[in-house]
């Protein structure tokens, strides 16, 4: 996983790209070493070439066919590997003296300089056949002078050079390389800190902030500066927001007690009032139990998120607890003409009773108010991800879920682009505004519900209708 991340980051690929960079500098450079080297070393073979027979042509001119032998041998003694091979030859090219076995017939190339092979004499045998190149002078008395050096030695310190070049460009490639991996693998394992603490702020947990580093070396690095940034926005977020929900909560909060005696106080005045006049009062007080009913969900929810409502948690019955939810809306289904089906198995979960069962009726509430009458409701509890929507969501099955509440209606849906916004407080869509009143808090309620057990609510299109789907782990 780390591997793939880092051969797919952005980070090494530019590490890459900047090894690659310097490794063609290292390469142009090295060439221009080579030629330099090349050049140099080249120069100086002809150099010690034409020097060494100067100095044999002026040992023959000084003592003939004698002298010159002996400037041979003094070069054989001096050297353990002999550098030159040298031949002396009459008019007619015939060999007089040397250590080369006969006057070579040799190719010439370019301002007297000639090459050739030929086995060099060693003894009383020859070696096998080498490359030479050589320099000859005629002398006073008609007799050439031929010196020559192998090519084997030029070419093993060429061979020697290159090689050395060619491991020290593998060398600079492959550490660049391993560089380039260790500085994206630790850049890496830094930003997957900061994404994960940006999915869990993403999740819903406003509080995370991004752990800054206190060590010297990030000191002013730009990931410290990152994160001190991201938190400081986050700062500012979460006091935007928690100013929102403490005027929704406060307003709720501060007028549900006048709201709750003016409905009382509406219905003494029923009871006192005429009888043209009771009707009107009813729809008064219906209107407002509405309001109450409002703003006790609104308060409800924002115990729960906050985390200020009592749990219990316990391992209840849940086919039996979504049996209650279906006959709780049985009569308004059939008042409705819906068809409402069940489909359970007996299973348990560890949940808050009181708070599942309003989430579950929630659900079921909303896909019987906006199926049209003569349509369908189903209630599905099955095991395990049955319809494959969780993994169609999220890649995963949500964790520790073995048990999926879907409840399926035939209904007017929920477009597919405000899945997310119809979570949201007082959020409702405009087609269902004039079909059914609300307050848009219901499905507010279930994601918090969810939350808070760790449950995982997922919606999927019926066509027509809508699927709501409650992944719950189910009790050992």
């Amino acid at each position: 996983m780390i591997l793939t991340k880092i051969l797919s980051s952005y980070t090494f690929r530019a590490a890459l790209a900047t090894v690659l960079g310097i490794s063609i500098v290292v390469l142009m450079v090295m060439l221009f070493l080579y030629t330099l080297f090349s050049y140099n070393y080249f120069n100086d073979v002809h150099e010690g070439l034409s020097s060494e027979l100067n100095e044999l042509s002026m040992a023959y001119e000084h003592g003939g066919v004698v002298a010159a032998n002996h400037f041979i041998d003094q070069r054989r003694q001096q050297f353990h590997v002999v550098q030159f091979a040298y031949v002396i030859a009459d008019l007619n090219l015939n060999k007089i003296s040397g250590n080369l076995n006969d006057w070579p017939e040799y190719r010439e190339y370019g301002d007297g300089w000639l090459n050739f092979e030929m086995g060099v004499l060693q003894g009383e045998n020859f070696s096998p056949e080498q490359d030479f190149v050589a320099v000859t002078q005629k002398m006073f008395d008609g007799n050439h002078l031929l010196v020559a050096r192998s090519d084997v030695e030029v070419l093993a310190y060429v061979s020697f050079v290159i090689g050395i070049l060619v491991r020290g460009f593998i060398v600079t490639v492959v550490l660049g390389t391993v560089a380039a991996f260790i500085v994206t693998w630790e850049f890496q394992r830094r930003l997957d800190n900061i994404n994960r603490s940006i999915k869990t702020i993403m999740a819903g947990d406003l509080s995370t902030r991004l752990k800054i580093s206190k060590l010297p070396r990030d000191e002013g690095s730009e990931l410290q500066q990152l994160a001190i940034n991201l938190n400081t926005m986050l700062n500012r977020i979460q006091d935007l927001m928690d100013g929102v929900k403490q005027v929704s909560d406060n307003i709720a909060h501060d007028l549900r007690t006048p709201l709750t005696r003016l409905r009382n106080d509406l219905v003494s005045f029923q009871q006192q009032c005429s009888a043209d006049q009771f009707s009107k009062v009813e729809s008064l007080i219906l209107e407002a139990d509405e309001m109450l009913a409002t703003f006790n969900s609104l308060l409800r929810i924002a115990r729960i998120e906050l985390g200020e409502t009592r749990t219990e948690k316990i391992s209840l019955a849940l086919d039996k607890l979504i049996t209650d939810v279906v006959d709780l809306y049985e009569p308004l289904a059939s008042e409705k003409e819906i068809d409402l089906q069940l489909q359970i198995f007996p299973v348990e979960c560890v949940a808050d009773r009181n708070l599942l069962f309003q989430a579950c009726a929630n659900i079921v509430d909303n896909a019987i108010k906006y199926t049209p009458a003569g349509g369908h409701v189903h209630v599905v509890l099955s095991q395990g991800d049955k319809y494959g929507i969780a993994r169609q969501e999220s890649g995963s099955f949500a964790q520790g879920a073995t048990v999926t509440l879907s409840v399926i209606d035939s209904g007017c849906g929920i477009d597919q682009s405000n899945y997310k916004k119809v979570l949201q407080r007082f959020y409702r869509e405009e087609s269902s505004r004039s079909q059914q009143p609300g307050n848009g808090l219901g499905l507010s309620l279930v994601a918090a519900v969810a939350k808070l057990h760790d449950f995982q609510l997922v919606f999927q299109s019926n066509n027509p209708g809508l699927q709501v789907h409650l992944y719950m782990a189910s009790s050992p």
